[in-house]
């Protein structure tokens, strides 16, 4: 449905997205990478409201040139930091984002009472929780109903329930929309998306399924160390998992740096340990 061709995109000297080409179709996408990876930027491309610096970006086949609105048209984006007027009601917010973009009302009640909002329709949003507010953003959203759904870490605020509930929605929609979902939640991507895009520093760094990026992990071995024992590993190797019991040892998940036989035990790699391995931190 949308199709990225060799898409950059430059802030100054910054290059934000280097040469992605990615293809969108029907289902679920989980968009992963660490802050300032490229997802925000990529999302912002898909719905229409930024230009790349070269590449071409299509819809349904057709290239769009400079022109975006077909792509707006098509596209509903929930960003990270939705601005809100704390004045209005969030039946008011809803109403109005859904006529301003000339989008049928009808689904509102449904979304509101899935989201668990009816007793909160009529309330100001600005004496809502963080996580309410969250919730509104969604039913507007889903609400929209557009053939393509761009969501900026959509369960930021949400407690397990209410993860749980829009988890569900996203995967019955997939089954005929193009949703693209931004998180930091490894869980969530496991739990939902087929598929799963993962950026580094504006390039794409993999590009399939979870079972595919657990079998491309490195050789992960599992041991009990001391406190003092942890800056000698990090320097032999990436350790992606740490764990402190009540008597002060240390159980380390890491993956060695070269090919001298390491300390501990082989184990099989979760989803997120073949993510931090993939691209170790500082």
């Amino acid at each position: 449905m949308i199709d990225l061709h060799g898409i950059t995109k430059r802030h100054g000297t910054l290059t934000a997205l280097d040469n992605v080409d990615l293809h969108f179709g029907p289902g679920l996408v989980a968009l992963l990478g660490r802050n300032g990876a490229g997802k925000s930027t990529l999302l912002s491309l898909m719905a229409g409201l930024a230009l790349e610096t070269s590449g071409v970006l299509e819809l349904e086949n057709r290239s769009l040139g400079r022109r975006r609105s077909a792509l707006r048209a098509a596209v509903t984006l929930l960003p990270q930091d939705l601005s809100l007027d704390p004045r209005a009601t969030a039946a008011e917010l809803v109403d109005y984002l859904l006529r301003l973009r000339g989008r049928s009302v009808h689904r509102v009640a449904e979304m509101f009472e899935l989201f668990g909002l009816g007793t909160v329709a009529r309330r100001p949003l600005g004496e809502l929780s963080g996580g309410t507010r969250q919730r509104v953003g969604l039913a507007y959203a889903c609400a929209a109903d557009t053939p393509i759904l761009l969501l900026d870490e959509p369960t930021q605020g949400l407690d397990p329930w209410e993860r749980l509930t829009l988890m569900r929605h996203l995967a019955e929609a997939g089954s005929t929309k193009t949703i693209v979902c931004s998180t930091h939640i490894l869980s969530d991507a496991e739990q939902i998306a087929s598929r799963l895009v993962v950026l580094h520093d504006g390039r794409v760094a993999f590009d399939g399924s979870a079972e595919k990026l657990i079998a491309a992990a490195p050789p992960l071995y599992e041991l009990r160390c001391e406190h003092h024992d942890l800056a000698s590993l990090r320097e032999q190797g990436t350790i992606v998992r740490v764990a402190r019991d009540e008597h002060g040892h240390y159980t380390v998940r890491w993956t060695p740096g070269d090919d001298r036989p390491p300390p501990g035990t082989a184990v099989e790699p979760t989803l997120q340990d073949a993510y931090l391995a993939l691209h170790p931190g500082p």
